[in-house]
């Protein structure tokens, strides 16, 4: 098919990588463009910064000595939906408390500002990651990743609704930087940046599994004492009931009660064996994909199988938590020869609202994002470049801290 192309007048222009680049980066400028808007136009919208309201109203309920968990949450299953519901562990209400205090009328202005921070860090990392994994080789390249990043409709939500999944992808990239530099003071970053993820949001815990199975003991003990660390200093302000409270509020935790955009594979699983039994085999699944991953495979591939996994083990996974995806995506693409599958996932996870589809609306919204999730830690276990056979580090990790080649 290439070779009959290339010999057909005006089809042969469509195999030169100058008019590929020029279009790629033509249509790259229109979606951007189109997802400005599209931003501008729900800031409007009543679910503009929805999710940061509930980590503004817990620091409020902190300053007046009010709980931060209702009464619904600790007496018996409650679904993880509601505006003002606080779902996370208390120190993320106490980090909140200072700009409750300084916005006491209001989360608007706190969403815009949630949103920069939010939309710099992805920029950040995306920048980084780039230029030290090699990447992207100039400007244009780095640029259409940019853009590739914030076309990226799970990052218009999170954007949008203002959750701390862009938070988390840079402590996940900064724990990288960690691992990259090769060396103990490494490794002790790497630990403390998992280790405050997991207060922000419990389930970055699971990383904790690659640092073992990849020997990084010290960054594994690093995770543990830096949350534990964090968790005290932040316990004058939040007393001790909230995490009390707190172990109560995780176990139950029942089924979306919409879910039109659930994507948890704990979700769809436990329609079939129930929740517990679903949320523990899929925690197991992670666990042993996390442990296989760090044997076999280069360690780029099998960090972003734990940053996937840390995503897809939540009970409870919306569309725009799949902005997370983002670290593991760019890491994919110097882990694996194979990028067919990238593209596939990447451009199935873009879902979307079609309701000319009828009953079969679900598909879109809901079916495949969540098996373009699915697709990059499988992608990644089945066609991720294997390690070498000898015991030091790979040729990422090998490299000089900032991406230099020896």
């Amino acid at each position: 098919m290439r070779e009959r192309l290339a010999r057909t007048y005006g089809l042969r222009l469509l195999l030169e990588p100058r008019f590929q680049v020029t279009a790629l980066s033509l249509l790259a400028v229109l979606v951007v463009a189109f997802r400005v808007v599209q931003f501008a136009a729900l800031t409007r919208a009543p679910q503009f910064g929805y999710d940061v309201s509930a980590y503004w109203l817990a620091g409020r309920h902190l300053l007046d000595g009010e709980p931060i968990y209702t009464a619904a949450q600790l007496a018996g299953q409650y679904a993880p939906q509601g505006q003002g519901l606080y779902l996370y562990p208390p120190a993320l209400a106490a980090l909140f408390m200072p700009v409750a205090a300084l916005f006491p009328d209001g989360y608007l202005t706190l969403a815009w500002l949630w949103a920069g921070i939010g939309a710099a860090i992805l920029a950040a990392t995306v920048a980084w990651i780039a230029g030290a994994e090699g990447i992207a080789s100039d400007r244009r390249g780095l640029l259409l990743l940019l853009a590739a990043a914030f076309a990226f409709p799970p990052v218009v939500g999170e954007l949008v609704l203002g959750n701390v999944h862009l938070e988390l992808l840079g402590l996940f990239a900064l724990a990288w930087w960690g691992v990259r530099r090769g060396d103990r003071r490494g490794e002790t970053v790497a630990g403390l940046a998992i280790g405050a993820a997991a207060l922000v949001k419990l389930v970055p815990v699971v990383v904790v599994v690659w640092f073992l199975a990849t020997g990084r003991t010290r960054a594994a003990l690093w995770t543990i004492i830096g949350a534990a660390v964090l968790a005290a200093v932040t316990l004058p302000l939040t007393g001790l009931q909230p995490w009390l409270d707190y172990p109560a509020v995780l176990a139950n935790l029942g089924r979306p009660s919409d879910a039109t955009d659930a994507l948890a594979p704990a979700v769809w699983l436990g329609d079939l064996v129930g929740p517990g039994i679903a949320r523990l085999a899929v925690l197991a699944a992670a666990t042993v994909a996390i442990a296989w991953s760090a044997r076999r495979l280069v360690e780029p591939a099998s960090y972003a199988v734990a940053v996937a996994a840390a995503m897809l083990v939540a009970p409870a996974v919306f569309h725009h938590y799949l902005a997370m995806l983002v670290l593991p995506m760019l890491l994919a693409l110097v882990a694996t020869e194979r990028r067919g599958w990238l593209a596939a996932a990447y451009l199935a996870m873009w879902g979307g609202q079609q309701p000319a589809l009828g009953g079969l609306g679900w598909l879109l919204n809901r079916a495949l994002p969540a098996l373009g999730a699915l697709l990059v830690p499988v992608g990644l276990l089945v066609w991720g470049r294997p390690s070498a056979p000898s015991a030091g580090p790979t040729e990422s990790t090998a490299r000089p801290p900032g991406g230099a080649r020896s």
